[in-house]
């Protein structure tokens, strides 16, 4: 420990301590304690593979909403109506 003269005010040491307690009521930090009724936000994810996957089990052989999942894709089956399966974009 290095011993040093300087000496921090009490009445700075206070005040600082109050900006302490004060800071997860700033504003900044409001959306992490939103209640449980609050809507869930909406999330996208988008996944691409250039190279080294065999696309035919990657696409389904179907078009439209009443394609079979591919062995895959299958996990996904329970998400049916949330997932978008984009193919073909690049002809």
């Amino acid at each position: 420990m290095i011993v040093t003269k300087k000496r921090l005010p009490r009445r700075s040491f206070l005040k600082g301590m109050g900006t302490v307690v004060a800071l997860p009521l700033l504003d900044a930090m409001v959306p992490a304690f939103v209640r449980a009724e609050a809507k869930p936000p909406v999330r996208m994810a988008f996944a691409y593979v250039p190279n080294g996957i065999v696309m035919k089990d990657w696409t389904p052989k179907a078009v439209g909403a009443n394609f079979e999942f591919s062995r895959i894709l299958k996990p996904l089956e329970a998400l049916r109506s949330d997932v978008l399966v984009l193919s073909n974009l690049d002809s």
